[in-house]
């Protein structure tokens, strides 16, 4: 084996490719404009030309792993397959009674989305089960056998069963199963996909999974080009910090939905233990969106209440926030003549005006190239070249000409306005919950991240940025070191006081099983695997819970979990009682198998670090200063500057205010930026 390690980053313009080898840290790095539907030949070729920097082929790399946001694409532009729903009779429509609530209590305006099952195609079955599992009413299969010809003739592409209680037990799910198999669709039973209480997310979830297992399917067969001429074996990013098989990829691909950027939150973990860091936001950047991270106690937050397009996801996932603001947004009038920004994007085709492939509106990345904060010759090393005439043209055209200001003016006004969208966003993820921003570090990467990190922390007045060696490619480096990892989850409504040791055993026993079989299923001995439990607590009488570390599944691990609650609650909720009953409401379990990678960046070349130019850029609307231009590859560990200037490189540019000082930390050759408190 060569010990070569690859990942990739399929974003909405670009797909990010990293190639390293881990014993040398040697790394090579490319981003290529994204062709849906060329996906797998277009990566298999990247690998193999970065490999072959590195003495190798795409043969010859020992796994990749590739990040994906075919799944979140699919949920926000309802490209879902025609998908039915098999449940309990009296309770087909839970899907649109919800928990009636409204997206927005003062928006008249703003609707629900659509339900993916549609009224029709959402089928009951007599059966019934009590809360303990135990059959009321057995399964009517001649009904079933109705369904199933009903379905037939729908020609559904996939299928959802979610009975009540099947959490409990799930017997009348797998016999539906067994029975649906002549359909010859994907069908996503509940009890696999999230075998815990509250129904309607349950539910839900279980037809988005049903929904997007062909539109995976798809985007799995796309890279079978990869799997049969490429690395040795190949993974699927995963929303939790963990990557999956293909195959379980395939069988749950609602697990993947924030499969990119949870790479970047990996990344940026590392980065934090690496410099002793304590608290950290991250911004990541791309070209249609922008990502946002609170990382704390050395750990990503996972959360289980998130929705996407408006669909609820209830399958654990790293706690990332997503605005439509990155390179391609689209800058443009709204109807009362006010400048608005995003979220719509010009995405790779056309993309930019700047770029020269037909874009006609002005974009966020046209205001860096029309201010020359990005220049003509600054992305992918000068092959991807700026048309800056045109940038500056079509601000001047749809921006500057109707408002009456200079296209000075406007391309500052469309920085600001996409600063003061990251910031309000940054603010909801740190402010909102507690957190001071200004006593942490704002670690800033993606292909535009460096370009706006310091307007967005000096906003904040955040006194440091980070930005990461491999910035632009920053998600695609951080999968490289993220785990092959199984879970699994299930409601067990106890009060810790009166949890039963032997029950809890049989459980317990019973999940990590199923896991392990999963993993055998793959070719992952037991031997191999790290083991994690974590608990879903709560007082009593309360309807949400705090998910905590359980060290081991018995009495003393529940002991510990319990003091864990209590230290959380008080930072969360500003108080704890220690007397109250404590309830455990679901138990968690996660299996991995770590397989390194990242780690150290080769050591810099002893170079002067001087400039290699100088470029005349507008720090403010009013003023265009002349600063001097570093290539970020010749400068040392411990290289320090001031501002104004700016920082090439490969796969992105940072550019410094006046008085902000920027250093290159040794190991990581991250750059740290000490932002000037009072510079415009």
């Amino acid at each position: 084996m060569s010990g070569l390690l690859a990942a990739v980053d399929v974003g909405g313009t670009f797909i990010d490719v990293v190639v390293t080898n881990p014993a040398t840290g040697e790394t090579r790095i490319a981003k290529v404009l994204h062709r849906k539907g060329d996906q797998g030949n277009d990566i298999l070729a990247a690998l193999d030309g970065l490999a072959r920097q590195m003495n190798a082929g795409a043969p010859d790399i020992d796994a990749a792993v590739v990040g994906t946001t075919v799944v979140t694409n699919a949920l926000l532009e309802g490209a879902l397959a025609k998908t039915a729903l098999v449940t309990t009779a009296g309770f087909r429509d839970v899907l649109e009674i919800a928990r009636m609530t409204r997206p927005s209590s003062y928006d008249l305006h703003a609707r629900r989305a659509p339900v993916v099952a549609p009224r029709h195609l959402r089928l009951e079955v007599p059966e019934r089960l009590d809360h303990r599992g135990e059959v009321l009413l057995p399964l009517d299969e001649a009904a079933l056998d109705r369904c199933i010809e009903q379905l037939l003739e729908e020609k559904v592409e996939a299928v959802a069963v979610s009975l009540l209680f099947s959490f409990v037990n799930p017997d009348h799910e797998r016999r539906i199963l067994e029975k649906l198999a002549v359909l010859g669709v994907p069908v996503s039973l509940s009890s696999d996909v999230l075998p815990v209480f509250r129904e309607y997310e349950r539910t839900a979830t279980t037809v988005l999974n049903a929904a997007t297992m062909p539109v995976m399917a798809q985007f799995l067969a796309g890279l079978q080009t990869l799997k049969d001429q490429g690395p040795a074996r190949a993974f699927i990013m995963g929303s939790a910090g963990g990557c999956l098989t293909f195959a379980e990829a395939r069988r749950f691909p609602i697990k993947c939905a924030m499969s990119g950027p949870a790479g970047g939150a990996v990344g940026a973990l590392d980065l934090c233990a690496r410099h002793g860091l304590g608290e950290a936001l991250t911004l990541d950047i791309g070209g249609t969106s922008s990502d946002i991270a609170l990382l704390r106690n050395g750990a990503i937050p996972v959360t289980d209440e998130r929705a996407i397009g408006g669909y609820p996801v209830a399958v654990a996932s790293a706690e990332i926030e997503t605005i439509g603001a990155g390179g391609g947004s689209i800058a443009y009038l709204d109807r009362a003549g006010s400048l608005k920004v995003g979220p719509r994007s010009a995405g790779s085709t056309p993309g930019p005006v700047s770029y020269g492939r037909g874009g006609e509106l002005p974009t966020v990345t046209d205001a860096h190239v029309a201010l020359n904060r990005l220049g003509v010759d600054s992305m992918l090393g000068g092959g991807f070249p700026l048309d800056r005439e045109a940038a500056v043209a079509a601000i001047g055209r749809h921006i500057a000409a109707p408002l009456g200001v200079s296209w000075q003016r406007a391309a500052h006004g469309i920085l600001q306005i996409t600063t003061a969208n990251i910031v309000r966003a940054i603010r909801a993820m740190s402010v909102e919950r507690g957190h001071d921003p200004r006593a942490m570090t704002l670690i800033a990467f993606g292909g535009a991240g460096p370009l706006h990190a310091v307007d967005v922390a000096r906003a904040l007045e955040i006194p440091r940025v980070l930005i990461p060696y491999f910035s632009g490619v920053f998600s695609a480096h951080g999968i490289l070191s993220v785990d092959i990892a199984y879970d699994a989850q299930r409601t067990w409504l106890r009060e810790l006081s009166a949890i039963d040791a032997h029950a809890l055993a049989e459980l317990t026993d019973e999940m990590l099983g199923a896991l392990l079989a999963r993993a055998a299923e793959d070719g992952f001995s037991a031997g191999d695997l790290a083991i994690a439990w974590s608990a879903d607590l709560r007082y009593r009488g309360q309807s949400h819970a705090l998910t905590v570390a359980l060290p081991s599944p018995d009495a003393a691990g529940l002991a510990v979990s319990r003091s864990a609650f209590l230290a959380e609650h008080l930072l969360r909720y500003g108080h704890a009682s220690a007397t109250a009953a404590v309830e455990l409401l679901n138990l968690r379990l996660k299996i991995s198998r770590p397989r390194g990678g990242g780690g150290e960046v080769g050591a810099a070349p002893a170079t002067a670090a001087e400039p290699a130019g100088q470029r005349d850029i507008w720090l403010d609307e009013a003023e265009c200063v002349a600063c001097p231009v570093y290539q970020r590859a010749t400068l040392p560990d411990h290289w320090r500057a001031t501002g104004p200037l700016v920082i090439e490189q490969f796969d992105a540019v940072t550019v410094l205010g006046r008085g902000d000082i920027a250093e290159v930390l040794p190991g990581t050759r991250a750059l740290s930026i000490r932002i000037h408190p009072h510079t415009d």
